[in-house]
């Protein structure tokens, strides 16, 4: 099991203060983004294989950087031999940059099965990987329809496991402007986001840690996080 802390002891932040925290971990710190797609990836294959550690997965992944966590999550867990499916939420010619590297790399593994439409069968876990911090306005179209097979999916006994949020909630303040999914648990990328506070449609809430310097986070006036281990559960209280 992972080690515990109250939500109170936890900075957290905004979207805008995580694509910040981002910028000035790529850019003053001179941190390859992909080193932190594999932080993320590391963290979410802990949480599977803690509460799902057989059978298959699903991956719904967007075009951003969530979705290249996503991806590189299906990556290891192919790797250690599970079965994994793939969904993108886009046409692959419109993914680019890590997450299309992401995307190309799944090809080399067996157990990898890329599909067009997402499969109506049950998962031992599923990975929400589609919007993370950048919704906007209500869900609709393509991402309306993961929402609602997400939640059939949580209803038939799947573990769902939402990247940073659940597809559908505002990172910011936790509104809900249309459907959401239902997460059995969230996994957020470094700290926990404003509006993603423990249990509802959160669920159980990590914390992914992604190994920053505690100058970067001191640097836009944040507590520096001491989390003890790569992943942490933040509780209510």
């Amino acid at each position: 099991m992972f080690p515990t802390v109250p939500w109170n002891d936890v900075p957290h932040i905004s979207g805008s203060q995580m694509q910040q925290l981002i910028m000035l971990a790529t850019g003053k710190y001179g941190l390859d983004s992909r080193l932190l797609v594999e932080h993320t990836a590391r963290n979410i294959v802990n949480v599977i294989d803690e509460f799902a550690p057989e059978g298959t997965v699903l991956v719904v992944a967007g075009r951003g950087n969530n979705g290249s966590g996503g991806l590189a999550a299906a990556r290891l867990l192919a790797a250690h031999g599970r079965r994994v499916w793939v969904v993108p939420t886009h046409e692959a010619e419109n993914y680019s940059g890590t997450p299309k590297e992401q995307l190309e790399h799944l090809r080399h593994y067996e157990t990898v099965k890329v599909k067009t439409s997402l499969p109506k069968m049950k998962f031992a876990a599923v990975i929400d990987a589609a919007i993370g911090t950048n919704l906007e306005g209500p869900p609709r179209g393509r991402t309306l329809d993961v929402i609602t097979v997400l939640n059939q999916l949580v209803g038939n006994g799947s573990c769902v496991i939402a990247l940073d949020v659940p597809t559908g909630l505002a990172a910011d303040d936790g509104g809900i402007p249309g459907d959401v999914v239902h997460a059995t648990m969230t996994l957020a990328v470094g700290l926990p986001k404003d509006g993603a506070v423990p249990g509802g449609h959160v669920g159980r809430l990590f914390v992914g840690d992604l190994g920053l310097p505690d100058a970067l986070y001191e640097g836009m006036g944040l507590r520096a996080p001491k989390f003890k281990s790569f992943v942490t559960e933040v509780t209510a209280d």
